[in-house]
């Protein structure tokens, strides 16, 4: 008797347990199950593995499983598949070519979560269980369960998001940068000569762009324009001729800029990423702040034409993806440096007969922290 109660005791509790892991609201599993509309491709020695799924309305998705010959390209129809919100649940149906006469096997959602779902049909032989687990956006397993022979047998397939329209991404950056004018050698001197020497100063940069997902996720690119406003002090003194040239303060100075490069992540999950390639920058403004010596109010020697207007160079940088806020915004954090190859200089560079009057070239280097998000989830 005292056994008795000890297991009704138990009963007691574990029974709410196992009824709140069964219990689930059907239109939003349903819902949630729409994150697998799209490609997903998984490849084998037979050649590549596909699952489609298409969301036909707020009740019915349609799929197909399909192999692609690796000889001449072709598809071979393996598996028809639906899902369907019927009243208070939701059925999975496979139609498998040669079997079952070509009918389909119905298979009720019994375990729901926002990533993993679960369907049963006991009464058929194999599978009796499929599972559908979400990993991340770009990873899709798939495990079925069933008898064979009187053997339990479990077969696993691991798809990776193919390609689509619905994997572009339309983001927005914003970050601070620290850049300078830097010399690409030493610059020659004489007595009358001194600098230029350049230094780093804190600035700004903000941009929108697409980054277009490529096969597995592995591989996206990025097509990128912004504004930067990129700052660098100067000391510089010398003579042309007779006259005296002066440059002590900063070029305070805002690039358009354009850039197309790949990004590589370093795992499925793409959580870490590599980004390079090259950019162009356009001029847009530049203020001297400081002592210019000939006075820029003559424009002859305005010291705001002391820089070309024109910048190409290269990008690299790393990325983390991270959300910042209770919204799922795709949040990256990055660290970027860019390097450029352009010669700027538009005063330093004098024409003379000696090679040490003669300066070499001024390029300009940054290196940015940045936080962008998802324009799309905004």
């Amino acid at each position: 008797m005292k056994y008795t109660w000890i297991l009704a005791l138990i009963c007691a509790i574990c029974s709410p347990l196992v009824m709140k892991a069964q219990e689930f609201n059907p239109e939003r599993a349903f819902n949630d199950l729409k994150t697998i509309k799209g490609v997903w491709f998984m490849p084998t020695d037979r050649g590549d593995r596909l699952e489609i799924w298409t969301v036909v309305d707020d009740s019915t998705m349609t799929g197909r499983s399909v192999r692609i010959k690796p000889e001449d390209g072709d598809s071979v129809l393996l598996e028809t598949l639906k899902l369907t919100l019927r009243d208070t649940n939701i059925v999975y149906s496979a139609t498998v070519r040669g079997q079952n006469a070509n009918k389909p096997v119905d298979y009720k959602l019994i375990e729901a979560w926002r990533d993993e779902f679960v369907f049963s049909n006991p009464l058929h032989d194999d599978p009796q269980t499929i599972r559908y687990i979400l990993l991340g956006n770009r990873e899709l397993q798939v495990t079925t369960e069933g008898k064979k022979n009187n053997r339990t047998v479990t077969r696993e397939f691991v798809f990776e998001r193919e390609f689509s329209a619905s994997t572009t991404e339309f983001r927005v950056r914003a970050g601070i940068n620290a850049a300078s004018l830097i010399k690409e050698r030493e610059f020659g001197k004489t007595g009358d000569l001194e600098g230029p020497d350049f230094g780093a100063r804190p600035g700004w940069e903000i941009g929108i762009g697409t980054a277009f997902k490529g096969r597995g996720g592995f591989l996206s690119m990025n097509v990128e324009i912004g504004l930067t406003g990129k700052y660098s002090s100067v000391t510089s003194q010398f003579y042309d001729d007779t006259l005296l040239y002066r440059r002590d303060g900063s070029y305070r100075t805002v690039w358009f800029n354009a850039s197309v490069f790949p990004e590589f992540t370093f795992k499925r999950d793409g959580r870490f990423s590599m980004l390079v390639g090259p950019y162009y920058g356009r001029l847009i403004s530049n203020r001297f702040n400081g002592t210019a010596t000939p006075p820029s109010r003559n424009k002859l020697f305005n010291s705001n034409t002391d820089l070309k207007r024109n910048d190409f160079g290269l990008l690299g940088g790393v990325q983390y993806k991270m959300n910042l806020g209770k919204k799922d915004l795709n949040g990256k954090i990055g660290v970027r440096f860019n390097m450029g190859i352009t010669d700027l200089d538009g005063l330093y560079r004098r024409r003379c007969d000696n090679p040490l009057l003669c300066n070499e070239r001024v390029l300009l280097r940054s290196i940015s922290a940045y936080y962008s998000m998802d324009l799309v989830k905004m």
